[in-house]
C-alpha cells in the first residue's frame, strides 16, 4: 500500500497493542492516533483529524478504537482508503453493558482503581492463543503505564455509542470486519450480524486468538492486513 495507513488503539492500550503486527508488516506511511492522550471523544477526533493531515487514508480501528475511526470516517468519507474493524461491534452498547461502565466510572472517579482481576484478563486472551502468555504481560504493562485515569476517560467518551451499522451501511469506502474465533468480548456471531447489516463489508474470522488480536496472532493478522488494504 502507498496511501498512509492510520492505526487507533483500544481501551486503556498505547502504540504496544500494535508493535508485534508493526514489525511484521511492510507499511510505507504508519500512522498512530494516540488516543491514550485524549479526554473527550472531541479530543479523540481531533488526534484522528489530526494523523491524517487531510490525506485519504486507510483506517485501523481495534476494539474501541474501532468506534473512533468509524466515527472519524462518517465524518470525513471522502478521506477515507478503506476503514478496517478489529474486535468490534458497531451495533453499540446494551443497557446492561453501559450500567456496567457507569458503575466503573463511579468507581474510577472515586480513585478505586485497581488492576484487573486474573478472570477479567483471561476473558480477553484466548486459551489457545500461541502468545497467550506475551499478551497478557504486555496487557498488564500496559494497565499499570496508564493507570485509572486513562480507561476512565476512554470509557467516559465512548461509552454513549449509537448504532453505526447504518450508517455504515450506506458509507462509500470498503469495510473489512475482523474477528476472532475465541473473543469472549465482541464475539464472531455479533460481528457475523454486523457484517449482515453492511452489505458490502467484507469479514474475515483468525482462529486461535481472543479479543487481543494484534498482540495473540501478529502473524495471521499481518498477512491478513497485507491481502486486504490495497490502493
Amino acid at each position: 500500500m502507498t496511501l498512509p495507513l492510520l492505526f487507533f488503539p483500544g481501551t486503556q492500550c498505547d502504540e504496544r497493542v500494535f508493535l508485534p503486527l508493526w514489525r511484521l508488516m511492510s507499511i510505507d506511511d504508519r500512522r498512530y492516533v494516540p488516543l491514550q492522550w485524549a479526554e473527550t471523544l472531541e479530543q479523540m477526533l481531533s488526534l484522528a483529524d489530526y494523523g491524517a493531515e487531510g490525506d485519504k487514508v486507510h483506517l485501523l480501528g481495534f476494539s474501541m478504537g474501532g468506534y473512533i475511526a468509524s466515527r472519524f470516517a462518517l465524518d470525513n468519507p471522502a478521506q477515507v482508503a478503506s476503514l478496517t474493524l478489529i474486535g468490534f461491534d458497531a451495533a453499540g452498547l446494551s443497557p446492561q453493558e453501559e450500567a456496567q461502565r457507569a458503575q466503573i466510572i463511579k468507581s474510577l472517579e472515586r480513585g478505586q482503581f485497581k488492576p484487573m482481576s486474573e478472570a477479567r484478563l483471561a476473558m480477553m486472551v484466548g486459551d489457545k492463543s500461541p502468545l497467550a502468555v506475551e499478551a497478557k504481560a504486555t496487557i498488564r504493562e500496559m494497565e499499570q503505564d496508564l493507570g485509572g485515569s486513562v480507561v476512565r476517560y476512554h470509557m467516559m467518551a465512548a461509552s454513549n455509542r449509537p448504532d453505526l451499522r447504518p450508517a455504515l451501511a450506506k458509507a462509500p469506502f470498503p469495510i473489512n470486519i475482523i474477528a476472532s474465533s475465541d473473543d469472549r468480548m465482541a464475539s464472531v456471531e455479533a460481528l457475523k450480524v454486523m457484517h449482515q447489516r453492511i452489505g458490502h463489508s467484507h469479514f474475515e474470522e483468525v482462529s486461535d486468538s481472543g479479543h487481543m488480536l494484534p498482540l495473540e496472532q501478529p502473524q495471521k493478522l499481518a498477512t491478513l492486513l497485507t491481502t486486504l488494504i490495497t490502493d
